[in-house]
């Protein structure tokens, strides 16, 4: 396996895991107004708690279920304090590029191993999670079970079969064990269960969801007994979330449409069809922008802070909002399934405030692994594109760690 690997890219790997330890050794928290050092003190009572009562109330710190904390709490027995067990968790969080390699080998096994595993090392130069590996984060515990998950899946998919089979049961375990880290991993359960509906027989898929609902029952007995797990920062304002939500899909897939051989869209542009959805959609963010009321301090995205920073006003913001209800409309042309995953995410996440870190590294993980996978090729078949995709969030890294230093988006409103 690392024998395929070329040795510079081995290197890579090792400055871009180190650079992690470094922002821990500088206390690191480039990921903006959705920070997580306060998430990391607000939250350490509950491990404190868990060991004079093993059961005791978690909801006055936290709004999400607690198995992260529980993991802390294992981990804080072996090394004893709190600091280390940040250092533990860092450390443990640097193999995760490597598990996404596995799952990117495993999922497209006719594309050379070394660029696999150049491309892996993205998440390395992600802000949320360095920010979430450097302060033991409950996203960095979610999203390492996402990707085991979707390993699982991947296996399933790969076998080509219609059984109930073992790939499946650890695939909807794993995926539990992310949601019970973090809840908004339920979305991906219904958009999963959906493939297992269109491709399972009628008697494998009601075996899938007797142990979607065995492995349910936690969350049940934790709803009933902390009623406050159920509490959200939802909000019916819809324009603002559909808005903020869209630009930030089209943040993660603008990297795919600069390195896109433009051919491709002539098709499109021949079309009038196409023309008269892309009025509708100018015509639908029109609309929502008229009634358009976030606030920015509370988090809505790099394009949201952008638009004010150099514009001072929201203009470009909405530019990639339609920018974002276009690609979402391009994906489905792609392939079917994905405006299902993607309308999960845009409406799930209804709330008053929506933070960048809730799409991060989960949709880059989902976009290269579940869907879009024609365009995940293009740019995993290819070192320049690969190169001109990490380039792209190696200047958002920069630009938020400046943001970080400077307290840039501290005053927007």
């Amino acid at each position: 396996m690392i024998s395929n690997i070329d040795y510079r890219n081995l290197i890579l790997y090792l400055v871009l895991a180190s650079s992690i330890l470094v922002g821990y050794y500088f206390g690191e928290d480039s990921s903006g107004s959705g920070g997580f050092i306060n998430d990391f003190y607000n939250t350490w009572p509950i491990v404190e708690n868990i060991k004079s009562n093993f059961f005791s109330d978690f909801s006055p710190y936290t709004i999400h279920f607690p198995l992260h904390y529980y993991i802390l709490y294992f981990v804080e027995i072996f090394v004893q304090n709190k600091e280390s067990t940040r250092l533990f968790f860092c450390i443990f969080s640097l193999f995760i590029p490597f598990i996404f390699f596995l799952v990117l080998k495993d999922k497209f096994k006719e594309i050379n191993p070394d660029k696999l595993f150049l491309f892996s090392q993205i998440l390395f130069i992600l802000p949320s999670f360095r920010s979430g590996a450097i302060w033991a984060n409950s996203q960095i515990t979610s999203i390492i079970f996402l990707i085991i998950s979707i390993l699982f899946f991947v296996k399933w998919e790969n076998k080509n079969i219609k059984n109930f089979t073992i790939d499946i049961f650890f695939q909807i375990l794993f995926l539990s064990l992310a949601v019970y880290s973090r809840q908004l991993y339920a979305l991906l359960f219904v958009y999963i269960l959906f493939i297992y509906f269109k491709k399972l027989s009628f008697t494998e898929f009601f075996k899938t969801i007797i142990f979607s609902g065995i492995f349910a029952l936690p969350g049940l007995f934790l709803v009933v007994f902390f009623p406050d797990t159920l509490s959200t920062t939802f909000d019916f304002k819809f324009q603002n979330s559909l808005l903020v939500n869209l630009s930030i899909i089209s943040f993660y897939i603008l990297p795919f449409l600069i390195v896109s051989d433009y051919k491709k869209f002539i098709p499109f542009l021949y079309n009038k069809k196409n023309y008269i959805i892309l009025f509708l959609f100018l015509v639908v963010t029109t609309c929502l922008v008229f009634y358009f009321s976030y606030n920015p301090y509370l988090g809505g995205g790099f394009f949201i802070k952008l638009s004010l920073i150099i514009f001072d006003n929201l203009y470009f913001f909405y530019l990639t909002s339609l920018l974002g209800m276009i690609v979402v409309y391009f994906s489905f042309l792609e392939e079917r399934n994905s405006l299902i995953l993607f309308s999960l995410l845009i409406l799930g996440f209804s709330s008053y405030q929506i933070f960048q870190k809730y799409f991060e590294p989960m949709l880059i993980i989902l976009i290269f692994t579940i869907v879009l996978t024609n365009y995940s090729k293009m740019i995993l078949k290819s070192y320049k594109k690969i190169l001109i995709f990490k380039s792209y969030f190696f200047l958002y890294l920069a630009s938020a760690i400046i943001n970080d230093f400077f307290q840039i988006t501290k005053n927007l409103s």
